[in-house]
């Protein structure tokens, strides 16, 4: 499991995932790929850099590639439509999204009355929708009308969303940004059975533990700690779900030097201990 720079994460041929996600979290992370949230059930917390987003039912969340992103909180019985696309899909266009940021990411859906930015929540809305049934049907032709759609797509984000451009040092420091990010989840990933400690992962940084701390915590709206936590639960989540290790092999390869540790920063997690999850996984 990778939680630093998503490689290869569409097929190069298709370069196109839709799925419907029940994730309760996942730790801070980037791709070169766009990604659009839609909301279906539940309330969702999620972080783009270092902003917070909370989603409602019907609302629409919009990540451009290199955003560093991570899934927060959310509640019991959430579900999320998340699509995913390379750029590769928009040819001559696909500078545009690269280049651009997103001004105001998310379109929020108001009941009632009070719906914010209707006609443009309600066309993306109905894409996304549209997009769900033509790739779960995957009838005859449907690589054509989902490429379709997401030109559509394309046009609607153009038009409709706020955006501007990023300066030439905005992107020298974006890639600084996301290189010295990627150092970091690179090293957590490879060491994490060594016991790790904040100041070798600041100087993997390149930086004091002071000003590590700061980067840090402005790059991905959340501390190292927390990240560092985060990501070492979504490891014992895979390996409760995926392996028959026992709890105790469990904790020790997911980087936590007790057991003790590893219940009680699983329950804060999930609200539950790691036996308790994995029974219930295989009872559903």
């Amino acid at each position: 499991m990778q939680a630093w720079h998503q490689r290869n994460l569409l097929d190069h041929s298709f370069p196109f995932d839709l799925f419907i996600s029940e994730n309760t979290q996942f730790p801070p992370h980037w791709h070169g790929e766009m990604e659009i949230v839609y909301l279906l059930e539940g309330s969702v917390q999620i972080s783009l850099d270092s902003e917070v987003y909370r989603l409602n039912p019907r609302d629409i969340l919009l990540i451009g590639g290199g955003i560093v992103h991570s899934f927060l909180s959310q509640s019991t019985g959430c579900r999320m439509i998340i699509v995913q696309f390379g750029n590769v899909f928009f040819e001559t266009y696909a500078a545009v999204l690269s280049d651009r940021r997103i001004i105001q990411p998310l379109l929020t859906y108001l009941d009632g009355n009070r719906v914010e930015n209707n006609n443009h929540h309600r066309a993306l809305e109905e894409q996304i929708n549209k997009m769900a049934e033509e790739y779960r049907d995957r009838q005859e032709g449907y690589a054509l009308s989902l490429k379709a759609r997401l030109l559509d797509l394309l046009v609607l984000i153009l038009r409709s969303v706020p955006m501007e451009r990023f300066s030439q040092q905005e992107r020298r420091n974006r890639l600084e940004r996301l290189q010295r990010l990627n150092k970091v989840f690179q090293y957590v990933e490879e060491h994490l059975d060594e016991g790790i400690r904040i100041a070798d992962v600041a100087r993997v940084a390149n930086f004091s533990v002071f000003h590590f701390t700061r980067f840090f915590k402005a790059s991905t709206g959340m501390t190292f700690g927390e990240y560092f936590n985060s990501f070492r639960v979504k490891r014992a989540e895979w390996y409760l779900t995926s392996t028959e290790d026992t709890v105790t092999e469990v904790a020790f390869k997911a980087g936590f030097n007790s057991l003790q540790t590893f219940d009680r920063v699983f329950k804060n997690h999930h609200g539950c201990s790691p036996t308790e999850y994995r029974k219930a996984i295989f009872e559903q």
